[in-house]
């Protein structure tokens, strides 16, 4: 089985509720919608934070399930993903990169290794089958790995704090309803700590991203956040087959 037969849609689904949309909308009317009755919580002072580090690496686990009806005529029916992502944010230079594993959890649990390069100076994504030694170029727009916005969104909605354990982990929780009329809609939330060090996110609804129409579902917690990035030629660089493949491709079709 090849890599694109499922990778579009399981990397950084949630990125798209944090400001950025494929079809260029402003996230700024999104959400609790008009007329739903949700109950109001008080929001503490300091809690609509931002992430305090230039540079940073953080660890991301993700279950992910979907129901697809097609990726250009190669897929259908429900897929179960199991995806862990070493992951490096570089604010400085406008630059994210990631190493990722996925686990296709059918029976057969085929595993197949991905690296993800978005450069400033390109205006298109780099995704790379590690396994097959193949590149892929995507639209930005529809592959946004970097955290959209930096700080928690004036949209975002907050919904409560938390802890894990004896009181030992502190979190706030965020969330967003993303309109029916964008092409990805449905509830994403997100929760960071009080010095807003990511620790989860969450999307149930429905994309029509990446050449396919889907129902989806992720559940991903961030982990070992590290602030630097040892080794950035290593998360960065793209390999040379991938520069001297054929260019003339689509954007969804491997080059």
């Amino acid at each position: 089985m090849s890599a694109y037969k499922f990778l579009g849609a399981f990397v950084c689904i949630a990125a798209l509720a944090l400001g950025i949309s494929a079809d260029g909308h402003d996230r700024g009317d999104m959400g609790r919608p008009m007329g739903m009755p949700l109950p109001e919580v008080e929001e503490p002072e300091g809690a609509r934070c931002c992430l305090p580090d230039d540079q940073f690496r953080v660890l991301k686990g993700s279950m992910v399930s979907s129901t697809r009806t097609g990726f250009f005529g190669k897929l259908s029916g429900p897929t179960k993903v199991f995806e862990y992502s070493d992951n490096v944010y570089d604010y400085t230079n406008n630059k994210f990169a990631s190493y990722i594993t996925r686990v296709l959890l059918d029976g057969s649990f085929y595993e197949e290794h991905v690296q993800v390069i978005e450069n400033p100076d390109e205006d298109f994504v780099w995704v790379i089958n590690l396994d097959e030694g193949k590149c892929m170029k995507g639209k930005k727009e529809e592959y946004p790995f970097r955290i959209g916005e930096r700080c928690v969104p004036d949209y975002a909605m907050y919904s409560g704090a938390f802890y894990l354990g004896k009181e030992e982990f502190t979190a706030n929780e965020f969330y967003q309803i993303i309109p029916e009329d964008m092409s990805t809609s449905g509830l994403f939330t997100f929760s960071v700590s009080p010095d807003c060090i990511p620790h989860s996110e969450n999307f149930v609804g429905k994309t029509d991203s990446w050449g396919m129409s889907q129902i989806l579902t992720v559940s991903s917690t961030f982990t070992n956040y590290t602030v630097g990035i040892d080794m950035p030629e290593r998360y960065f660089t793209v390999p040379d087959y991938c520069r001297y493949m054929e260019e003339s491709k689509p954007w969804w079709m491997p080059v």
